[in-house]
């Protein structure tokens, strides 16, 4: 009678264990640890400072003394900037915020062209920043426009930017770097479970 009893609890222990195994879900396979998210960052700046200095690397571009003003990078093909589900979906944003942050710690002087006339209190927030053309100022004091393109290729983007003098129209200087798909990920297809992020395979 004993032996039954132990055979019986051996069994449902089996049984347990391999409920718990088949919960682990299959289709999702940990990708980014806190290492990699830091050495992506990292890459992701390494090639913006690259686009800045072979920028400034001009003497027609006088960053310090005339004003600059950044514009959101585009696609090539169409020039526009549209909303699909891929990797790059962000990076023509990422890179204008991104130089323009870096073009300031180069004591550039640069214009924010997204700044409103007056600051817009509501429940939760205050606003500066405003993407409506009548709250806006206008661009008076820009020298330059940094307008930028990028081509989607197979493993990532090749991303040329220009300096264009506003009076002439003219390229004061120009800069191509390429962005990998490794550095971004779309956001839908990442999720968070116990602290560690996870890539759904679909």
């Amino acid at each position: 009678m004993n032996f039954f009893y132990v055979l019986l609890l051996i069994v449902s222990i089996s049984l347990s264990a391999c409920q718990i195994i088949d919960s682990v879900p299959k289709s999702e396979t940990p990708v980014v640890k806190t290492e990699d998210i830091t050495q992506n960052v990292n890459e992701f700046n390494n090639k913006l400072s690259s686009l800045v200095k072979q920028l400034l690397k001009s003497e027609l571009y006088d960053h310090k003394k005339k004003a600059t003003l950044m514009t959101t990078f585009v696609r090539a093909d169409t020039l526009t900037y549209k909303k699909t589900d891929h990797p790059l979906q962000y990076l023509g944003h990422y890179l204008s915020d991104g130089i323009k942050t870096e073009l300031v710690h180069r004591e550039s002087k640069v214009i924010e062209h997204k700044s409103s006339s007056a600051v817009s209190i509501s429940k939760d927030a205050s606003y500066f920043l405003s993407r409506n053309i009548d709250e806006l100022k206008g661009i008076d004091g820009a020298e330059y426009i940094i307008a930028g393109t990028f081509v989607e290729m197979e493993n990532g983007a090749m991303v040329n930017v220009e300096v264009i003098e506003i009076s002439t129209s003219e390229v004061v200087s120009a800069a191509r770097e390429f962005f990998p798909n490794t550095l971004f990920w779309p956001a839908k297809s990442v999720v968070s479970r116990n602290g560690m992020l996870y890539r759904e395979d679909k």
